[in-house]
C-alpha cells in the first residue's frame, strides 16, 4: 500500500537502523555490500528547509549530508548524471548536453523519441559504475539512469530498462527493491533509481512555486516508502542509499531576455545549443567576427573560444564541443525575438554556471558504511564514482574525482 511513513514505522526503521552499528571504532563492511544510487532530478538543497520532510530528515540523521554537491558544467541532466557515475569531466566523457550533434557518428544525440542515439554506445565516453562492477562479479541493475541504456564496451547492467516517463514512481521502488532482495532472482549489489517529478515542476512552475514544494513532499514520501520496503526484505542493514540530485534550478524572467538574432547574424553560426547555455559553431571564416561582436556586447552574459574556457568549467578538450560558448548570467534566457514572442519562456531552468548557488544540488546517504550524523564539506559530482567503488570493494576506471574529498562520508 503506497502510504505515509508513519512514526511507528519510522521508529521500528530507526531501530533496525542502529542495530547496524552506531559504535563506528572496528567497524568492518558486512560481505553482501550493496549500494542505491537514487537521483531526485532538480532538486535544491533549500527545499529540504521550506518543506516537512521527515523521510529525508531521517536519512539524513542517521547518515551523511553533504553542504552541497557541486555539479559540472553545464549543469544538464545527461551531462551530470553521466559525470556522476563515470566521475569524468564533460570533456572527458563527451556528452556536452541533452542534446547535440556529432558529424562523425552521422546524426544527432537526444534523449527523446524518435531518436535512438541513447542506446547508441559510440556517444557514451567512460566507463560507469555499472559496468565496472559487473566486470568485476558484481550484479548491477539500473532503473531510468540517463546512460544505462546503451551497452558500454559491449557490457550491460545484470538489469535495466527502456525510459518510461509514464510508470508510476512507487512501481519504479517496487522493481528496484526485488532487484536488490538478497533472496530474489537478482540480489544486485548495486542499483540506481531516477525521479523526475520535482525537476518537471520546477521548469514549469519555478523553484519557489506551491508546486515544486508538492514534488518535495511527494518525493519525501517515495523515500519513506523505500525505506518501508527495505525493513520489509531484510535490507535495512545491508544497503548503503545514496541521494543526490543533478543541479539546482534557477527562477527566469521575461525581463531578463538575450536576444542572441539581435547581437549577431544567426546565418554566421550553427547553434548547436541555445539556453542558457548558447553553444555557437561559426560558419567558415567567421569565428573571429561572432566572437568579437558578442564580447563587444558582453552584458549578462560572458563569452569565451573553446580553447580559452577556464580550466574550472572542464569543457575545452572534446571535439564535439563548438568554437564558442556564451554563458547566460543565472536567471538570464538566450533565445531568439521570434521564439520569445511565439512561446514565451519557461518559468525555471538550469545550465548555467556550476559553481553558482543555484546551480548546487544535495548529497544524502545512510546505511551500514556511512557515518551517523554528520555534515560533511562540500564535493564533486566527479568524486561519486569513487566512493561507490569504494564501498563496493572494486577497482575504479581512470576518473576526474578525488576520493579523499569524500572518505569521510564512509565510517
Amino acid at each position: 500500500m503506497k502510504k505515509l511513513y508513519t512514526s511507528l514505522l519510522l521508529i521500528f526503521v530507526s531501530f533496525g537502523f542502529f542495530l547496524s552499528g552506531c559504535d563506528n571504532s572496528g567497524y568492518t563492511s558486512p560481505n553482501e555490500q550493496k549500494v542505491l544510487l537514487i537521483s531526485i532530478d532538480g532538486f535544491m538543497n533549500e527545499y529540504l528547509d521550506r518543506n516537512e520532510t521527515p523521510n529525508l530528515d531521517y536519512i539524513i540523521a542517521n547518515g551523511v549530508k553533504a553542504e552541497y554537491l557541486e555539479p559540472v558544467f553545464p549543469t544538464k541532466t545527461f551531462p551530470n548524471h553521466w559525470s556522476q557515475v563515470t566521475g569524468l569531466k564533460v570533456e572527458n566523457h563527451g556528452i556536452i548536453s541533452n542534446s547535440f550533434p556529432d558529424d562523425s557518428l552521422g546524426g544527432r544525440f537526444s534523449y527523446g523519441p524518435p531518436e535512438d542515439s541513447p542506446n547508441d554506445e559510440r556517444w557514451w565516453g567512460g566507463e560507469p559504475i555499472w559496468v565496472t562492477a559487473e566486470t568485476q562479479g558484481k550484479t548491477a541493475a539500473t532503473m531510468f539512469w540517463p546512460g544505462s541504456e546503451a551497452s558500454i564496451n559491449g557490457v550491460r547492467p545484470t538489469r535495466w530498462v527502456d525510459y518510461d516517463g509514464s510508470l508510476d514512481n512507487y512501481a519504479r521502488v517496487d522493481s528496484v527493491i526485488t532487484w536488490l532482495d538478497s533472496a530474489g532472482n537478482t540480489d544486485a549489489d548495486f542499483a540506481t533509481l531516477y525521479f523526475s517529478h520535482v525537476d518537471s515542476r520546477g521548469h514549469r512552475y519555478g523553484p519557489n512555486s506551491p508546486e515544486v514544494d508538492e514534488a518535495v513532499v511527494e518525493a519525501d514520501n517515495l523515500i519513506g516508502y523505500l525505506l518501508e520496503q527495505m525493513e520489509e526484505k531484510g535490507l535495512t542493514g545491508l544497503l548503503n542509499v545514496l541521494i543526490v540530485s543533478d543541479h539546482g534550478m534557477a527562477e527566469l524572467s521575461e525581463d531578463k531576455i538575450i536576444f542572441l538574432d539581435e547581437l549577431i547574424d544567426l546565418d554566421d553560426v550553427s547553434v548547436i545549443d541555445w539556453n542558457p547555455v548558447a553553444m555557437l559553431q561559426p560558419a567558415e571564416g567567421r569565428k573571429e567576427a561572432v566572437y568579437n561582436t558578442l564580447k563587444e556586447n558582453e552584458e549578462n552574459y560572458r563569452v569565451f573560444y573553446r580553447d580559452e574556457m577556464p580550466e574550472k568549467y572542464g569543457f575545452s578538450g572534446h571535439y564535439r564541443i563548438p568554437e564558442i560558448i556564451m554563458i547566460a548570467d543565472v536567471s538570464y534566457s538566450i533565445t531568439s525575438r521570434s521564439f520569445f514572442e511565439d512561446r514565451g519562456i519557461i518559468a525555471g531552468t538550469h545550465g548555467y554556471d556550476h559553481t553558482t548557488p543555484e546551480m548546487a544540488t544535495i548529497f544524502y546517504a545512510s546505511g551500514p558504511d556511512i557515518k551517523q550524523g554528520e555534515t560533511v564539506p562540500a564535493f564533486s559530482v566527479l568524486d561519486l564514482y569513487g566512493l561507490m567503488a569504494k564501498i563496493l570493494k572494486i577497482e575504479p576506471a581512470p576518473n576526474d574525482g578525488d576520493i579523499n574529498s569524500v572518505m569521510g562520508v564512509l565510517r
